[in-house]
This record gives C-alpha cells, sequence and structure tokens, in this order.
C-alpha cells in the first residue's frame, strides 16, 4: 500500500533520527531544511538502489545499440539502459523470462550499455520513483534514515559517532532477501575441465 507520508514528514522524520529540531516547511531557510534538500535526490537514488522495493521494480524491453568492437569476443548484443535506471537486477528473453542470463555493465560515449548474449532482451530494473505518493512505508522508512545518515555530516559537524549509528539504523531497515546479489552482473557458469576437453560443453 502506497504510504501518506509526504516530503516534509521524511524531513522530520530524518532530523528527529538525528536529534536536531524540526522544521515546519520543507523550504525554511533554515540549516535543517537547506541540508535535508540538498540531499534528498542523492538518499532517495542511494536507499532504492538497495533493495528491489517492489514500486520501483519494471520488466521492461531494452533498445539495442552496435556492439562496440572491443566486447565483441565476449559478448554478442549491446543495449542501452532505459531513462531513469538505477539498477539492473536480471536480464531475460521473451521466451524464457523466467530465466536470469549472464550480462554485465560497461559505458560507451553515450553512457552505461548493457552486455549480454541475448537477442531482443528484457530487463528487470529498479527506477527512480520521485513522487513520495507512490512510495510504501517500508521505503519510507528507509528513506528517513538514509537522509538522516546523510545530513547528519553537516549538521552535526564532528560527530563521527553519531554518523556511525545512523549510517546502522538505515542498514537494519532495509530489507534482507535470501540470494539477493548486490552487484550489477551475473556470473557465467565456469567451463568444466574435463567437459572441455571431451568437447561436450554446450
Amino acid at each position: 500500500m502506497p504510504s501518506t507520508a509526504s516530503k516534509l514528514d521524511i524531513f522530520n522524520m530524518a532530523l528527529g533520527f538525528i536529534g536536531t529540531r524540526t522544521i515546519a516547511s520543507a523550504n525554511e531557510n533554515t540549516p535543517e531544511a537547506i541540508q535535508c534538500g540538498l540531499y534528498w535526490d542523492r538518499a532517495r537514488r542511494s536507499a532504492l538502489r538497495d533493495y528491489p522495493y517492489r514500486f520501483a521494480v519494471r520488466r521492461v524491453v531494452l533498445a539495442e545499440k552496435s556492439l562496440p568492437a572491443a566486447y565483441a569476443e565476449e559478448w554478442r548484443h549491446a543495449y542501452a539502459l532505459p531513462d531513469g535506471c538505477l539498477k539492473v537486477h536480471a536480464v531475460h528473453d521473451g521466451k524464457e523470462q523466467g530465466r536470469k542470463r549472464p550480462f554485465r555493465l560497461e559505458s560507451d560515449t553515450e553512457g552505461a550499455l548493457l552486455l549480454c548474449d541475448v537477442p531482443r532482451a528484457m530487463a528487470t530494473c529498479t527506477f527512480d520513483v520521485e513522487e513520495v505518493t507512490r512510495w510504501d512505508e517500508l521505503f519510507v522508512m528507509s528513506m528517513a534514515r538514509k537522509l538522516a545518515a546523510l545530513v547528519a555530516v553537516p549538521l552535526l559537524k564532528n560527530n563521527s559517532g553519531k554518523v556511525q549509528e545512523l549510517e546502522q539504523l538505515y542498514q537494519l531497515a532495509v530489507p534482507r532477501s535470501e540470494g539477493q546479489d548486490a552487484s550489477e552482473g551475473t556470473n557465467r557458469p565456469q567451463l568444466d575441465g574435463w567437459i572441455a576437453a571431451r568437447g561436450m560443453w554446450s
């Protein structure tokens, strides 16, 4: 279910975790409001990358690009990442969408590049969701703690112990899923030497 929290609510939740005064408006000309506004976008994007929250995850068809010659011996296809994509969780094809395929993220002169061996590839991605009304309660709590950990540095100056405490508080708020891979890719299976020698690898 979507949360009923507002941007101001999350600002004040973050400030409450820090232990500073709260604010009456997100646009106040106070250090607390200014720092929360300054770190808002960074905190949101970082927190969304840390877990595949359902409201931010979509499966999309990727737009194919020319495969750079430097990768031609390793991969068969190259794709552009869709606008707003923060993290790729899996690559599939249209026939076996439940099967995750190996991929790697690189970059070219135009930006991020996804390399894989799948023709007409689809990807499951986390996207940047700016509208607070679309967030669920789980993410609201994680976002407030992430924001607190970031704004505590400029607001508390030399209180490194409190900053570390807030970072740990955020880590406890991030959901845990069994087998979740924090990397931006999946590995190909290793070729068994005996099978290779027999010519049976397929």
